[in-house]
Order: C-alpha cells, then sequence, then structure tokens
C-alpha cells in the first residue's frame, strides 16, 4: 500500500512538471563516496552521526569556524566527498554542477562515471530537466551530450 502511495505521490509530482532543455556550461564536479552498510557504520538503535537526529523544534545553530555548508548541509571540510557526507547515499554518486545559458539557473545532476570522467569544467553540454510549476525547483536533470 505505501509503495502505492509513494507512486501515485511521484506521478503527481512529474505531472506537475515542465519539461525543459537547454545548453550550459560545468561549473564543477563532484564524487561521493558509498555510505557504507549500517553494520559497519554503528550498533544497532544508534544513530551513526548527529545528522541523522532531527527534531523540527530544534532551531539552526550557527555555523562553526571549522565548518562549511554545501547544497544546504553544514559539515567539516575533510567530511565532504566522503561516506561521512551527509549527502551520501547507499550507491556512489558522481555529481555535475551546470548553470544553463538561458537564464542562469544553478543545479546539480546526477551523471555515470565514464561521462562525469570525461567532462571539465568550462565544458558545455547539452541538459535536460524538470522544472516544478510553482515552486521552480529542479527534478530529475541529465545531460544529453558534451559540446567541444
Amino acid at each position: 500500500m505505501l509503495r502505492f502511495v509513494l507512486r501515485l505521490l511521484a506521478i503527481f509530482c512529474l505531472a506537475g512538471c515542465e519539461k525543459q532543455s537547454g545548453e550550459a556550461v560545468v561549473l564543477a564536479k563532484e564524487h561521493i563516496a558509498a555510505v557504507p552498510p549500517i553494520s559497519e557504520t554503528s550498533p544497532a538503535g544508534f544513530p551513526a552521526s548527529p545528522n541523522e537526529i532531527s527534531n523540527s523544534a530544534e532551531q539552526p545553530r550557527p555555523i562553526g569556524d571549522d565548518e562549511i555548508t554545501v547544497d544546504g548541509y553544514v559539515m567539516k571540510p575533510e567530511v565532504r566527498g566522503t561516506s561521512h557526507d551527509p549527502r551520501a547515499l547507499k550507491d556512489e554518486q558522481w555529481l555535475v554542477k551546470v548553470r544553463t545559458i538561458d537564464d542562469g539557473r544553478t543545479f546539480n545532476v546526477q551523471a555515470e562515471q565514464g561521462q562525469f570522467d570525461k567532462l571539465k569544467e568550462g565544458d558545455r553540454v547539452q541538459v535536460r530537466y524538470r522544472i516544478g510549476k510553482y515552486t521552480k525547483t529542479v527534478w530529475d536533470a541529465e545531460i544529453e551530450e558534451t559540446k567541444k
């Protein structure tokens, strides 16, 4: 039942989006390692890090001198790109940050490793993505081709 509800929600989200396509410039590339299996990260019943504990009533804390903000996440610089990065998932990620030529919109695109390795900062690429009709949030972005 839960899967049905999630699929239905995904269909509504995609239906509420406009398809866009255009040329963009590669601004940066970043590899994020995969999170190790839970049995390796922490004892059962205990969260692996303070980032896994969330309390909606909690007020935002100030960023420390030894911390950075990346894509809205606060972390120590040495954690960025590792399996302890708060953006890490169960699979490795190869993120390419692009800026569209037409409207200057900046967003991350998940790429395949081979495509990631071929791209360099400053390359022009053709991107296809979906934009929320009301929020203008970018969803489901992909790089179609590289222009030299």
